[in-house]
């Protein structure tokens, strides 16, 4: 009657966990369509120089350098231009992009450059998918694109040997060579953003004193951290696998944890995209049963397992820019490290005319176990707090001495940031 009931207990646990895993594949799939949008204030210019304002759909570099999605307020339908369309469109105090033709080696095409900085020359900036490229525009209205090609030349006793062309160098030295000021800054120019916007904002500010030089990009704020305390439940099972110890049927046992978690957005990467360290204490009661018949004498091994476990968590989370509801995913590793073990096997040998009982306090449990897990969640954003909640699916595992220990999990999250991180 026992084996059973823990049969069923095991097909129960083995049925939600796929169901589970068939709805978190199925809402992934829905957060991806959620995700195809972040509309925010900006702006539109018309080939008639006419300003439209709005929401603009503020996506990647070679999603914004190819097309702008633009609707008047949020219950009216997007339109989409090109750069044949219109003459520009940017982010209130954000990017800004305005439409140019260039050469890219392999065509003459339209596209939106990252206007950077506005000034006796121009400087702007364009992503595709597979490269990269800075554009710097004379004072005849030329655009020069700035490269820094790889060489490789064969050199006598030292074979390929492969050097920078530095050609974007040469480039600027020619397009600022009316200012000797700053002749000695080029060489040690970088190709980068932040580099090429300070030498030409340089060059402007030593030319030119009747106009101000423009600087359109926006300023990465700084690395942004913020703290939660986490309460936990979830429903685990726990497995031995190997020889007598495979035979163990356990039961899903409801746990409780609690913990503290640091999250952190590295918005100069991605606003979206932050990292999270998490520490739990969990509390598992894992019961495991087997039993044999052994001719007239029947065995029964009951085993007990209750673990505190020390959960140290690191995971990578994508918000969904969706308003004050916005879904979350993430993807981690951790450990289950059990600080507290109080672990027995109970024995009963029943034989025809008499019964022996009797304990044991060792058992093949490893110290910890190591796994990894999917999540999806939600936050819910107020003006001062971020109160979230997420549904994890773990999976852990180690060995040791030839015998396999695997708990497996799902676990419902929830805690509060006690500083919410503002949007920018």
């Amino acid at each position: 009657m026992t084996n059973t009931r823990n049969f069923r207990f095991i097909t129960l646990f083995e049925k939600t966990r796929n169901q589970l895993f068939t709805i978190f594949l199925l809402i992934l799939s829905g957060f991806q369509v959620l995700a195809q949008t972040d509309f925010r204030n900006g702006y539109y210019i018309t080939l008639e120089n006419d300003t439209i304002n709005g929401l603009v759909d503020y996506r990647g570099e070679v999603r914004n350098s190819q097309t702008c999605v633009f609707k008047k307020n949020d219950d009216t339908e997007p339109m989409q231009f090109n750069p044949n369309d219109i003459m520009s469109y940017r982010f209130n105090d954000g990017k800004f992009y305005i439409s140019k033709q260039i050469n890219t080696g392999d065509e003459e095409k339209t596209v939106f450059l990252e206007f950077l900085v506005n000034g006796i020359t121009n400087l702007y900036f364009y992503r595709d998918i597979n490269n990269y490229t800075y554009f710097i525009e004379d004072k005849n209205g030329k655009l020069l694109a700035l490269t820094n090609e790889t060489i490789t030349s064969n050199v006598d006793g030292k074979g390929e040997v492969q050097r920078n062309s530095n050609k974007y160098i040469g480039i600027l030295r020619a397009t600022f060579s009316d200012c000797k000021e700053i002749q000695p800054q080029i060489n040690s120019v970088g190709l980068g953003h932040k580099s090429l916007i300070n030498i030409t904002k340089s060059y402007h500010n030593y030319v030119c004193d009747t106009e101000e030089c423009i600087v359109y990009e926006k300023k990465v704020p700084s690395a942004k951290i913020r703290f939660a305390p986490v309460l936990k439940t979830g429903v685990a099972n726990f497995h031995f696998d190997k020889g007598i110890f495979s035979n163990y049927t356990f039961d899903p046992e409801l746990y409780f944890g609690a913990g503290f978690l640091m999250n952190t957005v590295f918005p100069g990467i991605n606003e979206k995209l932050s990292f999270e360290a998490e520490l739990n204490f969990n509390l598992y009661n894992f019961h495991g049963f087997y039993e044999v018949q052994n001719g007239l004498i029947k065995e029964s091994y009951d085993v007990y397992h209750d673990l505190l476990s020390l959960q140290p968590t690191i995971s990578v989370k994508y918000t969904f820019p969706t308003g004050k509801v916005r879904p979350t995913m993430a993807i981690g590793i951790y450990a289950d490290i059990f600080a507290g073990n109080d672990q027995k096997v109970v024995t009963v040998k029943q034989h025809p005319d008499t019964v022996y009982t009797y304990e044991s306090y060792e058992t093949p449990l490893t110290n910890a176990v190591f796994g990894g897990f999917a999540q999806l969640g939600l936050n819910y954003e107020l003006e001062n707090h971020t109160f979230f909640t997420n549904l994890r699916l773990c999976y852990s595992t180690n060995q040791d001495q030839g015998i396999k220990n695997i708990i497996q999990s799902v676990n419902l999250n929830l805690g509060m940031f006690l500083n919410k991180r503002r949007e920018e």
